[in-house]
């Protein structure tokens, strides 16, 4: 495979906006652990396996140099804790790679963090490194060009992690070209036919549904996914965490950028819905991605299904969708008196707080 020509030039706004989802989540994702005032993790570990060239042609910052921007905002919690921060970034490409290295040399860090930079394939990085994420807290984020490193195995150990958030993207545009070629089947198990029969701009909800497939069942962890379409082409973003606070964080981030289904920088449905311009009735300014969810959330809570607070707060999170999502139906279910919660609907703190069981009026 060719290697990427993206930082000769300048980032295309497809680039751009997966580095506005990467920078904000990680954002999010850094103040949890370094600025409460009891430390937790002494140890925190951010990955950039993909890292490029740092910045392109116009000197716009990759992810490498938006990591430690970051971490430069929050110096003084990690200099006056004396965190143990560690940064992996690594670049196969030799050009981009020397370039990185330069880069990362004329950047003025003032945290006092560790920063550690490998040429290397991501197969052998990520093994080497895999052993040092378990007494950690880690972020991996995992711009693979293409489809074939996040392998179903990578994928369950990255999994098997506690306290690690992941973002990887995949080209969801492989999966039409290349569906065919013996080499695509050894890492999907989709045929031919499937791919065909899936819309072009569904590709990445298909690619989602595997992952959630290697999630053993009774394991609790969320993925929630991003489709960012570039000129022709469509990219697919998945986040992967096992905590609430982490995929609350991220659905905030994305509902941020798509604000009627959280889901993509297009018109993933084709339903031709504006926010600025909505239709006379209600009910046509309403994506059916929300209408399913609505109407699919209030039966399970009818039919006794989700008992509690937190498994309905954790079904609207696996659906992708917000606090406020869960409590517009919770309130209208309470409002015509078929269900009765003492609480104030789920509360921001509810990863936190005891269950409270819905009865069912």
């Amino acid at each position: 495979m060719a290697s990427r020509s993206i930082f000769n030039k300048p980032f295309d706004e497809g680039t751009l906006s997966k580095l506005e989802i990467f920078e904000n989540y990680f954002r999010e994702w850094l103040p949890v652990f370094v600025s409460p005032q009891k430390v937790y993790w002494e140890n925190i570990q951010i990955f950039d396996f993909f890292s490029g060239a740092g910045r392109d042609c116009n000197n716009v910052q990759g992810s490498p140099l938006i990591i430690l921007k970051v971490i430069n905002e929050y110096a003084s919690f990690i200099n006056s804790k004396k965190l143990k921060v560690r940064i992996v970034l690594n670049e196969l490409n030799v050009d981009y790679h020397a370039a990185l290295l330069k880069n990362i040399q004329e950047f003025e860090l003032v945290a006092n963090v560790n920063v550690e930079i490998f040429n290397l394939p991501f197969a052998l990085v990520f093994e080497n490194e895999f052993s040092k994420m378990a007494n950690s807290a880690n972020f991996l984020f995992l711009d693979q060009n293409g489809i074939k490193e996040i392998t179903s195995d990578v994928f369950k150990r990255i999994t098997s992690l506690k306290t690690t958030d992941f973002l990887f993207f995949i080209s969801s545009s492989f999966f039409k070209r290349f569906s065919d070629t013996p080499e695509f089947s050894s890492y999907f198990p989709f045929t031919r036919d499937e791919i065909v029969n899936t819309d072009f701009y569904h590709i990445h909800r298909k690619v989602l549904g595997y992952y959630k497939s290697l999630i053993p069942v009774d394991k609790a962890y969320y993925l929630a996914p991003f489709s960012i379409k570039k000129i022709k082409n469509i990219y697919g973003l998945i986040f992967g965490t096992n905590h609430t606070f982490g995929i609350e964080k991220f659905l905030n981030v994305a509902w941020k950028l798509d604000k009627l289904r959280g889901e993509a920088n297009y018109d993933i449905d084709n339903e031709k819905i504006s926010t600025n311009a909505p239709f006379l009735f209600e009910e046509l300014s309403k994506p059916t991605k929300r209408q399913l969810f609505e109407d699919n959330f209030e039966k399970l809570i009818i039919n006794g299904t989700l008992k509690s607070n937190t498994e309905a707060y954790s079904f609207a999170l696996n659906e992708g969708f917000q606090l406020k999502d869960a409590n517009q139906v919770l309130r209208k279910l309470i409002k015509s008196k078929k269900i009765s919660l003492n609480s104030s609907l789920i509360n921001e703190k509810l990863h936190k707080c005891l269950s409270e069981n819905i009865v069912v009026l």
